[in-house]
């Protein structure tokens, strides 16, 4: 019973190094070198090159830009309840990068939208807007030579510009800022290269939104104050 044991934990270490070291031969016959994954007789098996998931999750980011009234043609002393604004986003032309850092995805990009100011009731020229993102994701295992891939950005939603005052002497406004926004979300996948051979079960649609032709480009929702 001891030398059969012996036998078969010989046989287990070799089958493991040969694993190990990944020098074998698929898809093959009786005439060429047998190994775990191909068959004793003349039919094939496919051993496959896959990438594994590390991790797959959907994520917000936020793109955001704060401007000066006078940067954006408002002249100064304008009174913030004459204002006005028409914007508009582009999720066509939405830039978005990703770094794979060890454990962690970094974002960065920026939506372009195009505002349209009115001072009581009189339109000011267009503006045009890149409002920049960085968002950073959590990945354990992940490393910088996996596979890193993300789906097409999709507008969530656009946020009516929020008005700050930030100077005023005595009762003049001097100096303000309004901040645009726009929600965009996307799903992040890393994935990291094996050779399997086992027989697989679909979980999910890597892409959830791969048939969303429509997308939010205006604000669509109120924005209240509640204190102030």
């Amino acid at each position: 019973m001891n030398k059969l044991l012996l036998t078969l934990i010989n046989k287990s270490m070799k089958l493991k190094r040969e694993v190990n070291i990944l020098d074998f031969m698929c898809n093959s016959n009786k005439s060429h070198q047998q190994h775990s994954c191909c068959p004793a007789d003349n039919s094939s098996i496919e051993c496959l090159k896959v990438l594994s998931v590390i991790c797959s999750k959907r994520v917000q980011k936020v793109a955001e830009a704060r401007l000066d009234l006078l940067d954006l043609g408002i002249p100064a002393g304008t009174d913030p309840d004459l204002l006005t604004f028409d914007v508009t986003a582009d999720p066509n032309n939405i830039v978005m990068r990703g770094t794979l850092l060890e454990g962690k995805v970094v974002n960065s990009g920026y939506v372009p939208v195009s505002v349209i100011i009115s001072v009581a009731g009189v339109a000011l020229p267009a503006v045009s807007l890149n409002l920049p993102f960085q968002a950073e994701t959590e990945c354990p295992g992940a490393c910088p030579g996996d596979d890193l891939q993300e789906t097409r950005p999709i507008i969530e939603g656009v946020l009516e510009p929020v008005f700050t005052p930030v100077i005023s002497i005595g009762d003049a406004l001097t100096l303000g800022t309004l901040t645009f926004k726009v929600i965009i979300r996307t799903q992040i996948t890393v994935s990291r290269e094996k050779l399997v051979e086992a027989s697989v079960k679909v979980i999910g649609d890597i892409n959830e939104d791969r048939c969303v032709t429509d997308q939010i480009t205006t604000p669509t929702s109120q924005t209240r104050t509640f204190f102030g």
